[in-house]
């Protein structure tokens, strides 16, 4: 895997360029879970179109929206994703507050589980995709952060984020979500129903929705990284470090954000994660995607 580094243009988290060559015949594999996470995810799918399925069963029957470039909105529950011999794209993590310079719209009005880049942009991310799918390995990560850079010029003048929602984000992400909603609204100086419904009407989700998403996001970080090391942590100790009350609690968060126990989503999904990539594009002034680097993550 090659490494290099690179200036992200504003909004953007974290870039990988990936190609990925499955090992275990068709027949056996389960989709993989593209799972709900702090960032808004652009993959720019260069090899065949990514079929997105909203539930399992959606998923074995093969049905869904296949996409070239796959926005995923900011979601609480997973996406299926087809998982072919082979694939290659670029995967872009994009800071939700950062959607209306980004892709010309607020988070909260990408009200699809996935939705395809063209209906979101226009014609011009038609055109971006056009360049990078026609472009080779190791090139078309600069074309993208190309494209988007223009996009951002594009929009450049629209209104931002309300500094309330600016401020609950930044408190609850520092928190890792462990801050009461309560707490943030006092600190930011409105009241809690207030504060919801304006961080609703940016994102798409509440005040406690979005905590509860960091919460396990920050926990489901600890666990990929133990696994990487080859350590993963109990999970009753996962679950005291990252707030939950027990066990149970932890194992209803992964239920409700992945749609499975977590021991049944490190069976299915570990070996994808850790699967090596081509070409993975960081920056050291900006916060990688809090998802493995290595995963397709809607």
């Amino acid at each position: 895997m090659a490494s290099t580094t690179a200036a992200f243009p504003p909004g953007v988290r974290g870039m990988v360029e990936y190609a990925v060559t499955e090992s275990a015949p068709a027949a056996v594999r389960p989709p993989h879970r593209g799972l709900p996470s702090s960032t808004l995810t652009l993959v720019f799918a260069t090899d065949a179109p990514l079929l997105c399925s909203s539930t399992f069963d959606d998923w074995a029957e093969r049905r869904g929206n296949s996409h070239d470039v796959c926005v995923g909105g900011f979601h609480l529950r997973p996406v299926y994703l087809e998982r072919p011999d082979h694939q290659e794209g670029v995967q872009v993590a994009v800071h939700p507050l950062a959607a209306r310079r980004v892709l010309g719209l607020p988070a909260a009005e990408l009200t699809e589980l996935t939705q395809e880049g063209e209906a979101v942009v226009g014609a011009r991310m038609r055109a971006l995709f056009s360049r990078v799918a026609s472009a080779g390995p190791g090139e078309r990560a600069t074309l993208v952060t190309e494209g988007l850079a223009a996009l951002i010029e594009r929009n450049d003048g629209r209104d931002a984020a309300r500094r309330e929602v600016v401020a609950a984000w930044t408190l609850l992400e520092r928190s890792r979500g462990r801050m009461s909603v309560t707490e943030v609204a006092s600190r930011i100086g409105v009241s809690s129903r207030h504060l919801s419904s304006l961080v609703t009407a940016e994102l798409g989700i509440g005040t406690k929705n979005l905590g509860d998403l960091l919460r396990f996001e920050s926990a489901h970080s600890s666990l990929l990284a133990g696994l990487a090391c080859g350590s993963a942590p109990r999970l009753a100790d996962l679950a005291h470090a990252h707030g939950y009350a027990d066990h149970a609690h932890l194992d209803q968060a992964y239920r409700r954000f992945t749609g499975t126990s977590p021991t049944r989503w490190i069976a299915d999904e570990f070996p994808i994660v850790s699967l090596p990539t081509v070409r993975r594009i960081s920056s050291e002034t900006s916060k990688p995607p809090a998802a493995p680097e290595r995963t397709l993550h809607l």
